[in-house]
């Protein structure tokens, strides 16, 4: 069964479709006492029979399926309800709402929102307004997903007061939920409060039964994250927990008990009576035995106590339990779930995060060069790691990470003037971690997440503003944060290219523009940089130098809304010019189609691609623009798959005019995954929109300075930036600093 999770409850079949045969009684009898598998086997047993309404038993079991996260069956079962459905339209309308519901869940919010939206007119014209509401709450849900909050809120309204006048408690309880979640998304805590207040009250109307404890949990989960910002009398966590666990002990229902004393022992371990919570959070545990998705949880909130009490030992063995609990199930885990971007940051990253936080306060007790020390540092990176492929593969919701890695060789040792940047950002201080070619370095600074991520953030923006210097103040910050700790470590090792890993927030920011007040110099004036999301996912091998092909794309002309971008054309005949082995696509010819074709037929080693991008947190909304069309991150990874006919994998892309939102770390994910998702060894991007003369200026001066053999790719970059920095007219790193090397730096 899928993760407990309180985001986007989808409204039942139980209030909608009639139950007045035998069989489908007996299942739903099953079903809510939540033994979902007994239901599955009398509603598949009831399908054989001749007289069995067989839509409505298809309904029940793609309802069953879905809460034990087997959404193939769930959507398999639903599509037959909706082949039989024709010519009724209220089960027209109600299985395709299922349908809806199933492909949110399989990560198709696009295609869920058009399956729902195509039966909303339909919807409302039907006797049965519950039909309706279980549409509508479908269509919230989606909304919700993709951050639409202002829409989804008046359509949640509509769900509960057509549920009050239905009398249909419990699905006014899940609209409540819901829309509750909403508002704390909004930080709207008065009306989160009011919906709660509200929801409780509902929630004594109900029976004793698996719903309802379903309920209670969601509830007191909801509460636990309202009540550090505003107290209400009425809403107490504890109580609500409790009267789960009671009801939980009456059904005898394993999951929900473990559930149950799971959230009163982190309730116990919040005021610091840290005996209880480990006596709660241990049964928890002994009930989760055969339940892993749970059991990797309390045991991580086991080493959270043990943390809180400074007992290194113990919680470092409860957080390599959990995390080995986590790892076989974490795809199954975010798989299936309608918002899998939020439970992956809430309740599958703190877990990484939490082993390396205790392995590098273990390396901390050990002298600087001993064998101890560097033990525990690479077990931390390592884990830090794991995480960074996780995030990965979660915002791209597929493979293309663990496909990369089975084709690198990994890199036993480096350069002796490159060194490796591993910030790790925790709570209380950020870890600073520098790999040399002879050594592992631990600086630790007391800087905590939450005021980095404010200074991130304001850097960020004034950056952009070419016409003011406020982005001095952070850049002198960061500078003296990150980089000034790690100075005499570079300088005793004579750094000269220095690869940074960037955790978080810190993905937002371009390096290249901390500030050194002392020298009055940029960190760009010392060393030539790169970055990669991911160390075990980065292939550094050298550019081939000769006969270099190279596939120049390019749009000029304003199309598709976007401005016109007049400087491309010089900027591909000066590139052109550069490789003999060029083949030129702009505006009428750089069509999708054209693309296709030229990349199948020859073996790049460099793709060019002049023209609009943009790296949104969703994915599916990423995009290069072409004459005619828009390439996406899909499309893209097509383009470069590697197949019979291209068997060369492409050594460079670079995309001269692509942006990423303003401090949104997903977003500036997808620019740092771009390189892995496509396929090449890396990739020249920059995370905002730079004037136009600037990037081809610079762009061009990039391939200038590859044509010297003994520049590396990182130096040819930083030569280029350095140039430009000296015209008078660009020398605000807004125009140079946001251009990243990303990937293979050699």
């Amino acid at each position: 069964m899928k993760i407990f999770l309180v985001l986007f409850l989808s409204s039942t079949f139980v209030n909608i479709v009639s139950a007045n045969d035998e069989s489908l009684q007996k299942g739903l009898d099953f079903y809510q006492q939540g033994n979902f598998t007994q239901a599955i086997e009398v509603w598949e047993t009831a399908l054989q029979k001749e007289n069995t309404p067989q839509f409505d038993t298809l309904l029940r079991l793609s309802s069953a399926y879905q809460a034990l996260g087997n959404y193939n069956s769930a959507l398999n079962a639903t599509q037959q309800a909706i082949s039989i459905s024709h010519g009724i339209p209220e089960q027209e309308v109600l299985a395709h709402s299922y349908l809806g519901d199933i492909l949110l869940a399989l990560q198709q919010p696009d295609n869920a929102f058009e399956e729902l939206e195509k039966y909303l007119p339909m919807a409302r014209t039907l006797d049965n307004k519950l039909i309706l509401a279980n549409l509508l709450n479908n269509m919230s849900n989606t909304l919700s997903t993709e951050q639409y909050y202002l829409e989804a809120l008046p359509m949640y309204q509509e769900v509960v007061e057509i549920a009050e006048r239905a009398d249909d408690t419990l699905l006014q309880i899940q609209a409540l939920s819901n829309q509750a979640q909403v508002y704390l998304q909004q930080n709207d805590l008065k009306n989160s409060v009011i919906v709660l207040e509200k929801n409780l009250d509902l929630l004594t109307k109900l029976p004793n039964n698996h719903a309802k404890v379903f309920n209670l949990l969601s509830l007191g989960q909801l509460v636990v994250k309202l009540q550090p910002k505003i107290v209400s009398p009425k809403l107490n966590a504890y109580n609500i927990f409790t009267e789960a666990l009671q009801i939980s002990n009456q059904l005898q229902d394993t999951r929900s008990i473990s559930y149950a004393k799971g959230f009163l022992g982190q309730l116990y371990a919040q005021k610091q009576l840290y005996s209880e919570a480990l006596k709660l959070t241990r049964s928890a545990i002994f009930l989760a035995q055969e339940l892993p998705d749970l059991l990797y949880l309390w045991e991580w909130q086991q080493g959270n106590i043990w943390q809180s009490q400074h007992n290194l030992e113990e919680s470092l063995a409860a957080y390599q339990r959990a995390f080995n609990y986590l790892t076989p199930i974490r795809n199954s885990l975010i798989n299936g779930q309608r918002n899998s971007s939020e439970l992956f940051y809430e309740r599958i990253r703190p877990i990484y995060y939490s082993l390396a936080d205790v392995l590098l306060q273990k390396a901390q007790q050990f002298p600087e060069n001993s064998a101890q020390k560097k033990q525990f540092l690479i077990q931390a990176r390592d884990a830090v790691e794991q995480l960074k492929e996780a995030e990965l593969q979660n915002y791209f919701q597929d493979e293309c990470v663990s496909a990369v890695k089975t084709q690198i060789t990994e890199f036993k040792s480096l350069d002796k003037n490159t060194a490796v940047l591993y910030p790790v950002l925790l709570p209380e201080r950020m870890e600073l971690l520098l790999t040399t070619s002879d050594n592992m370095h631990q600086i630790v600074v007391p800087v905590g997440y939450k005021e980095i991520k404010q200074v991130l953030l304001k850097f960020s923006k004034n950056l952009q503003r070419v016409t003011e210097g406020r982005f001095i103040k952070q850049s002198k910050q960061l500078y003296n944060w990150i980089i000034k700790p790690l100075k005499s470590k570079m300088v005793e090792h004579n750094i000269e290219t220095l690869i940074i890993v960037p955790d978080g927030p810190l993905r937002t920011i371009p390096f290249a523009a901390l500030y050194n007040e002392a020298e009055n110099k940029f960190l760009i004036d010392y060393v030539a940089l790169a970055v990669t999301p991911s160390l075990t996912l980065t292939d550094p091998r050298p550019l081939p130098r000769k006969n270099t092909k190279i596939l120049l794309n390019g749009l000029s002309k304003p199309v598709q809304n976007f401005a016109a971008l007049p400087s491309v054309i010089k900027e591909i005949s000066d590139i052109a010019k550069l490789f003999k082995n060029n083949t030129t696509l702009v505006d009428e010819a750089f069509l999708l189609e054209e693309v296709n074709k030229t990349m199948e037929i020859f073996p790049y080693d460099i793709v060019h691609i002049s023209s609009h991008g943009q790296f949104d947190r969703n994915p599916k909304y990423s995009f290069l623009l072409t004459y005619d069309n828009k390439l996406t991150m899909d499309r893209l990874e097509k383009l470069f798959r590697l197949n019979d006919l291209r068997k060369k994998q492409v050594e460079l892309l670079t995309l001269s005019a692509c942006q990423t939102a303003v401090g949104d770390e997903r977003a500036a994910l997808g620019l740092a995954g771009v390189a892995i998702k496509a396929g090449a060894r890396s990739a020249l991007a920059s995370l905002w929109f730079v004037d136009d003369s600037a990037t081809s200026q610079l762009i061009t001066d990039f391939y200038t300075q590859l044509q010297n053999p003994n520049l590396s790719k990182a130096q040819a970059l930083q030569n280029a930036q350095r140039n430009l920095s000296k015209k008078r007219k660009y020398r605000h790193p807004a125009y140079w600093a946001p251009f990243l090397l990303i990937g293979n730096w050699l």
